[in-house]
């Protein structure tokens, strides 16, 4: 049987309908918009993410995956859990950085194109003003 942080499937999947089943259909809809999906090792790791938002608001004693796993006194599965959760940041940064610095060679693109016109722009009006004051 495949454990993944000391949860085994039905055990994830169990916990996430209780959850699920806490919310009020206004916030089911909302967690369903966001890809609550209770089937499939992925999906359900996934829909737990999903419904840890909504129940925070909901209830304040309820505790992450993280905290689930101190709480039973798994320290090894909560390092792996926050290793996780830190590798999953550290991707989203990763991928924000790409961002901006797509966006900043842009900019810069573009600027530059700017500056290469202008001073094509400017040259030409010397040009002519210097053609005009000689006649």
């Amino acid at each position: 049987m495949k454990i993944i942080q000391g949860l085994n499937y039905r055990q994830w999947q169990q916990r996430n309908t209780d959850k699920f089943k806490n919310l009020t259909v206004s916030q089911q809809k909302e967690a369903r918009a966001k890809g609550f999906f209770n089937r499939g090792w992925e999906q359900v790791q996934k829909s737990w993410n999903i419904l840890i938002s909504f129940v925070n608001i909901v209830n304040n004693n309820v505790v992450t995956i993280f905290e689930h796993k101190l709480n039973k006194g798994d320290l090894i599965g909560a390092i792996n859990q926050s290793t996780y959760e830190a590798e999953q940041l550290e991707n989203i940064v990763e991928q924000k950085v790409d961002k901006i610095d797509r966006l900043v060679q842009k900019a810069t693109d573009i600027f530059n194109k700017t500056k290469k016109r202008f001073a094509t722009y400017e040259t030409a009006m010397e040009y002519r003003y210097n053609d005009q004051t000689t006649t």
